[in-house]
């Protein structure tokens, strides 16, 4: 049986996005708090860590969205811990809100780092259920993208030296919002009342990107379905290596109406020479 845990957090007006709901990256954030209780049960706290040089290094994310919040609403974050022969650590968390409905699913890997550069491996039970299989392929050969230069703040920096798990989020965020302003033109939401929702996806991490280095953002959309589509990102070095990589689904929303809608003409339209081929 993995370890097991629930804490409770509590959202923020500052945890609110632009559609007054609480932030993709807010349950991210609680999760991470969620699985440091743990590993401080463990006799890993962030002190310890960083008194023996150990880091907390995140690998992969999968996400499902199932409940808006708000600010002000008590979340219960119940967390399961396994890990494998290797020392990957397997974190099963579910959120509920206080009427006891679930609010988001994290799938989530990581590890803890010694400073000779091996990963530990933890009194943790081992992992006896199936894992979430990846969905991601490689970016096709001649893909067209929209792509940005990107510095990496070191304001975003953990205590680790090294980036978490949000801040990565926060730039996939930041890249739909340059796809839709470049590609689509935010005023269509208006004109189609039409806006998309973040419903799940995964994120991959091969490398994390260094404080301070500098990385290409490639944003693409993989395919398209009557009132939904999957949008690709990838974070490349400058030499060129795909340091992390997410898939996530788009639920096509009227805004009026806060219900799922098929893809405007318009929209399709505009983003078609993004699509990946078959």
């Amino acid at each position: 049986m993995p370890i097991q845990k629930t804490i409770t957090l509590r959202t923020h007006t500052f945890d609110l996005d632009w559609n007054r709901h609480v932030t993709s990256r807010t349950y991210e954030k609680f999760g991470y708090d969620a699985r440091f209780s743990i590993l401080e049960d463990l006799g890993y706290s962030v002190h310890q860590c960083l008194e023996k040089e150990i880091q907390y290094i995140s690998h992969s994310t999968f996400v499902r969205f199932l409940g808006q919040q708000f600010a002000n609403s008590n979340i219960d974050v119940v967390t399961e811990l396994s890990r494998d022969k290797e020392g990957l650590l397997y974190w099963k968390q579910n959120l509920i809100d206080s009427n006891g409905k679930p609010s988001c699913e994290l799938y989530t890997t990581s590890y803890l780092q010694s400073k000779e550069g091996t990963k530990l491996i933890l009194d943790v039970p081992l992992l006896e259920e199936k894992w979430k299989e990846s969905n991601i392929h490689k970016r096709p050969e001649g893909q067209l993208t929209l792509e940005h230069n990107w510095p990496i703040p070191f304001s975003d920096m953990n205590c680790f030296w090294n980036l978490p798990s949000d801040s990565i989020w926060k730039i996939f965020e930041e890249g739909r919002f340059l796809f839709f302003r470049e590609v689509i033109d935010l005023s269509l939401i208006k004109e189609t009342d039409t806006s998309t929702f973040f419903m799940g996806g995964e994120i991959q991490i091969n490398e994390l990107p260094s404080p301070g280095s500098k990385i290409i953002l490639h944003s693409w959309i993989e395919t398209f379905e009557k009132i939904r589509f999957y949008f690709r990102q990838d974070i490349v070095n400058e030499e060129g290596k795909v340091l992390v990589s997410m898939r996530d689904e788009q639920l096509f929303v009227a805004l009026s109406a806060s219900r799922p809608k098929k893809a405007p003409p318009e929209f399709i339209t505009k983003v078609e020479r993004f699509i990946e081929k078959n």
